[in-house]
């Protein structure tokens, strides 16, 4: 528990079942009704169950209503109590009504068994710890499992470890370590009173919808579905505002937030002046026109020496994408004047935002030919005998291409760097694709692989940032509401002349000047590759040319090349770099400090 004192700086608390089998902790972010009645763990009415809730169910409201036409009387006024009572009433079955984002621990006491959860999305985190011996540990953070009292739990997973490198984060089910998973998004795990571990689904992304909402019909029902989340969202008893970038998606949960309210938002933004992807002047621009308060902190490479300890430590588990470091920055300015705050996560994956799909989609017909002829399409493109296609469709299916774009270390730079590293985990299939059935199919495979794949990336960042200054996120694109009308919406309108995110974009136009939306998508970045040759180097050298990563698995000279290249301007290898600091500076910090 004190290894998640940030997560939760508000109050702490304890509880051991009658039967001394289940011992819950809790640290809380108090967010909803402040007094003590919001206290964690929290013990049902009737004494026969107990909870702990990290994070918020925004429609518990509803719930609670339905919960006293029951004849359940409450003592709060918190959404804590409504999640306890609801699961003390229905048990599992409760988790189906939740929307929100969660990770949560409920044991009964009537029938001894203990129920985790986690949300839809992944919103919140989740790891367990299974020991053969002495049963099951949980936590939102990987490093607590580090320190149950059955023993330190440092057996490394080399196939997750390969995982890591290829993709620059671990995947849910992987971790670093072989005995330590995380749950994944809308999964839930039973734990019997004889000790047996069943998971299971209780909510799921579909892979192949069936668009039913078109043009006018589809804008109209997603304006609703957002006024309703961004409304849902905004219920808090401590002071609330917005992340807000230069694009479209935090900009068009800023404009609705600001219509449902008469008082000022706050509005935080990211700046580094001089820098190709610095969106402050945008985000300036929307401010003015959406009337908000804004303010704007800028970024430099000093900055960033002085923010890599801050990083790791917020880190609670190896994370290669350097984007933490603004979003470090912009959580940590934003929490000096509220402790909630909107952000437009989910809009480029649930809409197709990024060049990805675009890139799939621009020749998705052609694989429904063999490789040797898409290889061939693609020659002749390549030297003018014919229509230019993509690069996409010569990869051996969707599934491989998708893989390949989001590696950051190849598999011959993991081959110098580290020549012992175990192969990939076998049953990794996210990108798995069966065989083509259609355009449609394509770009509903393309959705789903960024739902669980970049998705998954983003949220665990913005989790460990927000909450290593105390700040809870809240990301309205990804309430339930919003993903169900995402999935009716018809994916090539959303990709309609090439452009991405159609949908959004003429909705946020209803609230700023159209020309004002940029076309190109910037991203939240920060120039890592020049930093590495100036300002950082001296730490990547001191980290890595000494770097004792997991010794026999990583080869010093082979790292010490691929930096060199990078250095040299050789090669641009500022991602593969932070991934292997960030696996070094976690190690040393967590395990061997």
């Amino acid at each position: 528990m004190d290894l998640m004192a940030r997560r939760g700086p508000d109050d702490a608390g304890y509880w051991v079942s009658s039967d001394q089998r289940a011992n819950l902790g809790f640290r809380r972010l108090a967010i909803l009704d402040l007094s003590s009645a919001g206290h964690q763990p929290m013990v049902s009415g009737d004494g026969h169950s107990a909870l702990v809730f990290n994070g918020e169910v925004y429609n518990f409201l509803e719930i609670r209503q339905e919960l006293e036409n029951q004849g359940i009387f409450f003592r709060s006024r918190s959404d804590t109590e409504v999640v306890l009572e609801a699961l003390n009433l229905w048990g599992i079955a409760a988790i189906q009504r939740f929307n929100g984002m969660f990770a949560l621990a409920w044991y009964s006491q009537r029938t001894c068994e203990l129920v985790l959860a986690r949300d839809h999305a992944g919103i919140k985190p989740l790891y367990y710890q299974l020991h053969a011996q002495h049963g099951l540990a949980f936590a939102s953070q990987l490093n607590c499992l580090l320190h149950t009292p059955w023993g330190e739990s440092s057996e490394i997973d080399l196939s997750a470890v390969h995982l890591y490198l290829r993709l620059h984060y671990f995947p849910p089910p992987y971790t670093l370590f072989k005995n330590v998973f995380q749950l994944e998004p809308g999964h839930y795990l039973r734990i019997t009173p004889d000790g047996k571990v069943q998971k299971q689904a209780w909510w799921r992304l579909p892979r192949d919808p069936e668009p039913t909402l078109r043009g006018t019909q589809a804008l109209e029902a997603l304006t609703e579905a957002l006024n309703n989340a961004v409304r849902r969202q905004r219920i808090a008893d401590v002071p609330l505002g917005v992340f807000l970038s230069g694009g479209i998606d935090s900009p068009l949960v800023t404009a609705i937030a600001r219509q449902q309210t008469d008082s000022s938002l706050k509005a935080f933004t990211i700046g580094n002046p001089g820098w190709w992807q610095d969106e402050a002047e945008a985000a300036s621009a929307y401010a003015q026109v959406l009337d908000v308060d804004h303010h704007i902190h800028d970024i430099s490479g000093i900055d960033a020496q002085q923010l890599i300890n801050d990083v790791v430590e917020a880190q609670t588990e190896p994370f290669g994408d350097f984007s933490t470091i603004p979003t470090l920055l912009v959580s940590q300015a934003a929490r000096t004047q509220m402790t909630v705050a909107l952000s437009g996560d989910g809009g480029d994956e649930l809409f197709f935002g990024y060049e990805r799909p675009l890139s799939l989609m621009r020749n998705g017909r052609d694989f429904r030919w063999p490789w040797l002829i898409r290889a061939a399409l693609y020659g002749a493109g390549k030297y003018h005998l014919g229509p230019k296609r993509s690069e996409a469709i010569i990869a051996p299916t969707p599934g491989h291409y998708y893989f390949g774009v989001n590696t950051r270390l190849k598999e011959q730079d993991i081959a110098a760097i580290a020549p012992q590293i175990a192969p990939l985990p076998p049953d990794f299939d996210l990108y798995y694709f069966d065989y083509y059935q259609g355009e449609r199919h394509l770009a509903n495979y393309s959705r789903y692989v960024e739902f669980y794949g970049q998705l998954q990336r983003g949220l665990k960042k913005v989790d460990m940032a927000s909450m290593y200054h105390s700040l809870e996120v809240r990301v309205p694109l990804l309430d339930r509401e919003v993903i169900e009308v995402s999935l009716q919406c018809d994916p090539f309108e959303a990709m309609e002349n090439r452009t991405r995110k159609a949908h959004l974009r003429k909705l946020l136009s209803q609230h700023v000047p159209a020309e004002s939306i940029p076309t190109p998508k910037r991203g939240f970045a920060v120039p890592l590759g020049d930093w590495f040759r100036h300002e950082l180097r001296p730490l990547v050298e001191d980290t890595l040319y000494t770097s004792d990563l997991f010794t026999g698995v990583f080869d010093k000279a082979g790292i010490q090349a691929y930096c060199q290249a990078h250095f040299d301007g050789r090669a641009d290898h500022k991602w593969g770099i932070w991934t292997l600091m960030m696996l070094q500076m976690w190690q040393k910090m967590h395990i061997k400090g």
